[in-house]
């Protein structure tokens, strides 16, 4: 194999990696937006309902996370995919609890949406399906977090 093979392997290898998690950049920061949207509105949390202080706290609390997971995706941390894996198992049983411990018109009062039960209830469970296919995508790019050093700085 010549050396200019190697690069473009190399070069290849590269891109496919800005390939794969750049989505992934995308994913967190719009739901890092989408929990900074609901900012002074009540905050459904494992089974429920926060407001006023609490419920800024909690979304806060979940922005600084989200921001630190997006850094991390960005320099390839590996610390950061186990990171990421244990926030998609705590955000997919969050809505799971939610689901089942909070009625749907407590939440749906919350957000000042008329919906009705059924499509809530699906969309809820697609919810916490999808952050479980997120971590088994996760799982299977691992290799792309090469970054071993515990610092983001």
């Amino acid at each position: 194999m010549k050396e200019t093979d190697h690069k473009a392997v190399v070069v290849s290898s590269e891109r496919w990696r800005q390939f794969v998690l750049a989505p992934l950049v995308g994913v967190y920061l719009f739901s890092m937006l989408l929990t900074l949207s609901h900012l002074g509105e009540p905050f459904p949390f494992m089974g429920k309902q926060y407001s006023e202080e609490t419920s800024e706290l909690l979304i806060f609390a979940d922005s600084v996370t989200s921001l630190y997971l997006i850094v991390g995706i960005l320099k390839r941390q590996r610390l950061t995919l186990w990171l990421l894996i244990i926030y998609n198992f705590g955000v997919a049983f969050n809505g799971i609890a939610n689901l089942f411990l909070l009625p749907v018109q407590q939440i749906v009062t919350a957000s000042g949406a008329i919906v009705p039960d059924h499509p809530y209830r699906l969309n809820a469970f697609g919810v916490f399906v999808l952050f479980l296919l997120l971590n088994v995508f996760l799982y299977l790019n691992r290799r792309h977090f090469d970054n071993k050093s515990i610092y983001l700085w």
